[in-house]
C-alpha cells in the first residue's frame, strides 16, 4: 500500500514545488534534524569556551552603550584602535554607530576618543545598565522562554491528543529555536531584550505552519495514503504564502530601519522563519507521512 503514495489520485494534486520533496521525502526529512544536532554542537562549544550559550548584550550583562550618527567608518580599523569596545553599525537611511564598553569605563572620555577616529554627525546618546540589573533581566528571560515553550507544548498536545503528531510539532519548534541560536552564534548576534522578544515570537509563529499541516492531514476528513502528497502540497502552498509574506515585510524592515531594536527583531525572525520552512515541510511533514503510513498498516 505504501508504494502507491504519490502515484495515484493524490499525485495529481501535488504542486510543482512539492514534487521534488515528494520524490525524496525520506532523505530530506533528516536535513533539519542534522542542522539541529550541529546547532547543539555550536551551542555546546560556546558554553565550553565562553561559559555562555550565546553572548549577552549589555542589557543582560551590564555595561554602557554609546549611540551616535556617523559618516563612513572603517570598522576593522576602529576596532584595532579601540580594542576595549565592541562596535555595531546600523546602515539604513543614515549610519548609526553603536559602541558598547565595560561598565567601569567613562563613556564621555570614550566618546571624545571616538571623535578622533570617525566623523560624528549628531549628539550622542548614552545608556547604562548595572551588572546586577543585567543578571536580573537574564534570569527573567530564561524563565520567560522556558514557560512560553512549556505552554506552547501543552496547547499542542491538548489540541491533537496524539503523541507522534504533537511531538513532531514540538520538535519543529525546538529546531527553529535551537537552529536560530546556532546561526546567531555563527553571525555573532548578541542576546538582548529585543532578541528575546523575537525568540518568544518565534516560539508561537513557528508552530503556526506545523499546526496548519497537522490539522490538514488529521482533521480534514477521511484520508487515504494516495491523498497524502496532495494534502501536504495544499498545506505547503498556504503555509509558504504566509511565511514568505512575513519574510518580505521583515527583510524590508531589516534593510531600511535605523533602529537597533527593530533590526535585531527582524534579523532573528528572518533566520527563524527560514529554518522553519525546512523544519515544517521536510521534517514535520516527513514524520507525519511516515506515521500515517504505519498506522494504515
Amino acid at each position: 500500500m505504501s508504494e502507491q503514495v504519490g502515484k495515484g489520485t493524490g499525485a495529481k494534486g501535488v504542486s510543482l514545488l512539492y514534487r521534488p520533496i515528494n520524490k525524496y521525502w525520506k532523505f530530506l526529512m533528516w536535513l533539519p534534524v542534522i542542522w539541529l544536532v550541529i546547532s547543539f554542537g555550536i551551542i555546546g562549544y560556546s558554553l565550553a569556551t565562553t561559559g555562555e550559550a550565546l553572548k549577552k548584550d549589555i542589557e543582560l550583562s551590564g555595561g554602557k552603550l554609546i549611540e551616535v550618527e556617523v559618516g563612513s567608518v572603517n570598522m576593522e580599523g576602529l576596532q584595532q584602535k579601540m580594542p576595549f569596545a565592541s562596535f555595531r553599525l546600523l546602515s539604513g537611511s543614515r549610519s548609526v554607530l553603536l559602541v558598547q564598553i565595560p561598565f567601569e569605563m567613562d563613556e564621555k572620555q570614550v566618546f571624545d576618543q571616538l571623535k578622533t577616529f570617525v566623523e560624528v554627525r549628531s549628539e550622542p546618546s548614552f545608556r547604562t545598565v548595572e551588572p546586577l540589573l543585567g543578571d536580573i533581566f537574564f534570569q527573567q528571560v530564561q524563565i520567560a522562554l522556558v514557560v512560553a515553550f512549556i505552554f506552547m507544548a501543552f496547547v499542542v498536545f491538548v489540541l491533537f491528543r496524539s503523541f507522534v503528531p504533537s511531538t513532531a510539532v514540538v520538535l519543529a519548534a525546538i529546531t527553529d529555536i535551537v537552529g536560530t541560536i546556532g546561526v546567531m552564534n555563527l553571525l555573532n548576534i548578541e542576546l538582548s531584550l529585543p532578541v528575546v522578544a523575537a525568540l518568544l515570537t518565534l516560539i508561537g509563529y513557528s508552530v503556526d505552519t506545523d499546526i496548519l499541516l497537522t490539522s490538514r492531514l488529521l482533521k480534514s476528513g477521511a484520508l487515504s495514503l494516495e491523498d497524502l502528497p496532495g494534502r501536504i502540497s495544499e498545506a505547503m502552498s498556504t503555509g509558504l504564502t504566509l511565511t514568505l509574506t512575513a519574510l518580505a515585510a521583515l527583510i524590508s524592515l531589516q534593510i531600511f530601519t535605523n533602529s537597533f531594536v527593530l533590526e535585531s527583531i527582524a534579523k532573528v525572525l528572518i533566520i527563524g522563519l527560514v529554518i522553519d520552512i525546512f523544519a515544517t515541510w521536510l521534517t514535520n511533514a516527513g514524520i507525519l507521512r511516515w506515521w500515517l503510513k504505519r498506522r494504515a498498516k
